[in-house]
């Protein structure tokens, strides 16, 4: 790499995409008349602001070294593997005679970083151009689909015929995609997502009423396009963090929890087990990853004769319904923990855009054109769908009779991933019709986690503990999208509009102009992709977790020791993330007008409506009447049976 040249990520780009790689050269740069060296005053000037050009061992010569502009800001954030890319020496002979005219033609101007530009003045060149049929349309949408049913049931002989019934979770959970449904943004529906056909429909009409009415058709006047690292509609510094494993289950803090279903009878206090009984229906744990990188747009210089319209969206949508009973007889001073709350939703977005300022020209001096032509509309489509269906409605009996019993009927996990790449090698595109670019990222966690706990413990003393936990389930969306483009397009002007017209008529010698201001390269060959109708560039990532969890514990003790649910704890996360590099310079014009927008969507919705009865056991609910009877009852001398407890969460909390 030569100092003040090509930043190291434009670099990256530059094998795949055939961009100018500065390199020293003869001044010869085709067969025919050579052009005039520059005079003695301007190569000093020359070498006063560039560092002295490296040569292999060759005999002397005094060339002329021209670097292209530095690019600023660097792309950072890419993570491509470094192309095997040397630098090619032209060599003028490899070339046959171009024709002859005899009007002399004025070469582009070639601006250097110092201020200093030269003007290149050589007899006429004429450019030979050959058209194929062509160009790599991409229609990829790929889907992944989790689904998993697990309802488990656990009996306990100590308590014969309990087992509570099947809560019903049908009307809940479509009531959940709806409200869902209802926070997407109408210009592009629910119902779109998985179609092609539809997305691209949807995207169609939404321009046109972009268009027509000139501001874009989900935001207000008053909208300001989002900006830095935003997270439930805050812009933050950092995005927060989840619950420990130690707040959802507590017991968990002990060395001695044991790690799997032990059935064992404690004959000798040494036991290192305890005695106790412990259910972990929750802790499920789904994820969505998706990434997508596009490159196929990452050219030196891009034309549109129509309108461009450009829009990034990212919807984000938690949807929690938490509503949980818990039900608790104990007798004696041991002590009880109930958690039914400190569930955590967060939405975390941001978009960045790298503003490309680097300024190419050359496509002039190319002598050779390879022109792709497509008839009619050329689409570059990528939709991605992920999704995590997960039933888990466990119903668990358990009864402590001198063991440690431990069942652990959550923990479930589906993970899904994908990262697409796509990656064409154009030099220039040039677009007949409108430009359609949107990238668009769709984020839904719907969690339904109404839990019900019932435990009774009798004969228990100071150290023994009950500890409930239906909270603590979280829900994340993270997404971002990344754009690299110049900030604007520049208005075609009339050399433009001839070199567009005589590509539509497929004339095979043009006769370059310096007002073309496209790029070139070194390599004496150009790749174009023309297409006749409209470009459609669209990168779409959808992703939804669908969570159903709402489970039934019953646990009793007439010896004491430790009892424990965890039915929360439950996780449910998206994170995707779209790369989408554009023009890679200034070079980038427009024959009508542009439109540019981001929208963000973020919505949180809650209900949990908990209910939390503690009360003594000579007061006790129907589950526990049977077991309680084969154990050591209060006598008749204890006092009237307690009245129950009506407290809420926030009263219980320890």
């Amino acid at each position: 790499m030569n100092v003040g040249g090509f930043s190291e990520s434009i670099w990256h780009f530059a094998g795949y995409l055939r961009l100018i790689e500065p390199a020293a050269r003869p001044s010869d740069l085709f067969d025919g008349d050579p052009l005039p060296p520059p005079g003695d005053e301007i190569y000093g000037r020359l070498s006063e602001t560039l560092p002295p050009a490296q040569f292999e061992e060759t005999a002397s010569q005094r060339v002329l070294f021209v670097e292209a502009p530095a690019a600023s800001p660097a792309l950072p954030g890419l993570k491509l593997a470094s192309p095997d890319f040397k630098p090619i020496s032209l060599n003028p002979s490899s070339f046959p005679a171009l024709p002859r005219r005899d009007a002399p033609l004025q070469e582009p101007d070639i601006a250097l970083e110092g201020g200093i530009q030269f003007r290149f003045l050589s007899q006429s060149r004429s450019i030979s151009v050959d058209y194929q049929p062509g160009g790599t349309e991409t229609l990829l949408q790929l889907r992944q689909i989790n689904t998993m049913d697990d309802r488990d049931v656990i009996l306990s002989d100590a308590l014969p015929g309990v087992l509570p019934p099947e809560i019903e979770t049908g009307a809940a959970v479509a009531e959940m995609l709806q409200q869902a449904q209802e926070a997407t943004p109408d210009s592009l529906p629910f119902e779109a997502i998985g179609s092609t056909q539809a997305l691209i429909a949807a995207i169609t009409a939404r321009d046109a009423a972009w268009a027509q009415s000139g501001q874009s058709p989900h935001a207000d006047p008053d909208y300001t396009p989002p900006s830095g690292l935003i997270v439930d509609g805050v812009v933050v510094a950092a995005a927060p963090t989840g619950p420990t494993i130690e707040q959802i289950a507590p017991w968990r803090e002990a060395a001695s929890a044991p790690t799997q279903f032990v059935s064992q009878t404690v004959s000798e206090a040494a036991s290192t087990l305890g005695i106790g009984a412990v259910a972990e229906t929750g802790l499920n744990q789904q994820i969505n990853q998706a990434v997508i990188l596009d490159l196929n747009e990452a050219v030196g210089s891009m034309i549109v004769g129509g309108d461009a319209f450009f829009s990034r969206g990212i919807v984000q949508v938690n949807i929690l319904t938490d509503s949980d009973h818990v039900d608790i007889a104990i007798e004696g001073a041991g002590s009880v923990g109930v958690f039914t709350t400190d569930n955590q939703l967060h939405n975390i977005a941001e978009f960045v855009t790298h503003d490309m300022t680097a300024r190419y020209s050359g496509a002039a001096a190319t002598p050779y054109w390879h022109v792709d032509t497509l008839a009619g509309n050329f689409y570059d489509v990528k939709t991605l769908v992920q999704f995590n269906g997960l039933e888990d409605g466990d119903r668990t009996v358990q009864a402590s009779e001198g063991a440690y019993f431990e069942a652990k009927t959550g923990l479930n996990g589906q993970v899904n991933y994908a990262m697409v790449t796509s990656l064409d090698q154009y030099d220039i595109i040039i677009i007949a019709g409108d430009y359609h670019r949107a990238d668009w990222i769709f984020q839904y966690n719907i969690m339904l986690d109404s839990d019900v706990a019932k435990l009774y413990a009798a004969g228990g003393t100071a150290e023994d503990d009950v500890a409930v936990t239906t909270g603590f389930n979280s829900l994340t969306n993270s997404a971002s999208i990344t754009t690299y483009d110049s900030a604007a397009f520049a208005a075609l002007n009339a050399a433009q509009h001839d070199l567009l017209s005589a590509l539509a008529q497929g004339a095979t010698v043009l006769t370059p102009h310096a007002d073309w201001g496209l790029n070139g390269n070194i390599s004496g060959e150009l790749k174009i992709l023309y297409v006749s109708g409209d470009y459609y560039d669209v990168n779409v990532i959808t992703q939804i977790n669908l969570m159903v969890d709402a489970d039934q514990a019953i646990q009793a003790s007439a010896i004491g020791g430790e009892l424990g649910v965890a039915a929360g704890g439950n996780s449910a996360a998206n994170y995707a993330e779209i790369i989408d590099p554009g023009t890679l310079s200034t070079s980038r014009y427009i024959g009508g007008e542009a439109y540019d927008d981001a929208i963000l969507v973020q919505t949180n919705l809650v209900t949990d409506d908990d209910t939390v009865t503690i009360h003594d056991t000579t007061t006790l609910v129907p589950e526990f009447v049977a077991f309680a009877e084969q154990t050591e009852m209060p006598t008749e001398d204890a006092p009237p049976l307690c009245k129950p407890i009506e407290a809420t969460p926030q009263d219980i909390l320890i």
